[in-house]
């Protein structure tokens, strides 16, 4: 039986058993996934370590686990050493949480929602979306959680020390091999309306290389999860 992982607020190292009475937690183990005393879960404490337990006591407002073993977070073999740090146009709020649900389940490694011309929305529900990425990288084990930062402006971005590629609907014809092991790449992903020709152009004046996917129009969460699927696996 596939055992399921759990991220907790608790650094676990040298822990010989975790309590907590998280009541979103707990009602998470009994409720939704039918968990009860003697099955074991998999905790994880955002270290890179997975800390195998047993549950022991599973009341209404009270949780404890014994702590029988732990060992690192292996990268799976299928992805690429390199870090993807998504910076995306805020645009619908459904569109925008599946980006974050489905790059956190491919390994990217920051989102990073910004303001563009021609943006929905100028600010998000952090807090909900932290609870996605949170379920997100439960849910396909990783080892870490993403980095979720701060709403910020397109211009600011320069600012991180990054090889930056802008994905429009013209450009150079994007190859995924032009990225060496190890590199840390920053996507920027438009909103619906794609980027204004002053933003454009501001790419090309920070040689920011601009590409594209193909002939077809893709929206953005669909092209988010492609350049996400293309980059690490």
């Amino acid at each position: 039986m596939r055992l399921h992982n759990f991220f907790v607020e608790e650094k676990l190292n040298n822990k010989k058993e975790f309590e907590t009475n998280n009541v979103e937690l707990i009602h998470q183990w009994k409720n939704v996934f039918r968990l009860k005393v003697g099955d074991r879960v998999i905790l994880l404490d955002n270290s890179g370590f997975e800390f195998y337990g047993t549950i022991s006591l599973l009341s209404k407002n009270r949780t404890i686990v014994l702590i029988n073993g732990m060992k690192e977070n292996i990268k799976p073999k299928n992805l690429k050493n390199y870090e993807v740090h998504f910076y995306v146009s805020l645009i619908k709020k459904n569109n925008f949480e599946l980006i974050l649900e489905k790059g956190t389940e491919l390994g990217v490694t920051r989102f990073v929602p910004i303001i563009s011309d021609r943006s929905e929305k100028k600010d998000f529900n952090k807090e909900r979306a932290e609870k996605i990425i949170k379920e997100a990288s439960e849910q396909s084990g990783r080892g870490f959680l993403p980095t979720l930062m701060e709403v910020v402006d397109l211009k600011n971005m320069l600012r991180d020390d990054l090889q930056f590629i802008a994905f429009h609907l013209v450009g150079e014809k994007f190859k995924k091999n032009n990225f060496k092991e190890g590199e840390k790449i920053g996507v920027l992903i438009g909103p619906e309306g794609g980027w204004t020709d002053g933003e454009i152009n501001f790419f090309k004046k920070n040689n920011i290389p601009v590409v594209f996917l193909g002939p077809q129009v893709l929206r953005s969460e669909t092209a988010a999860i492609s350049v996400s699927s293309l980059l690490l696996l």
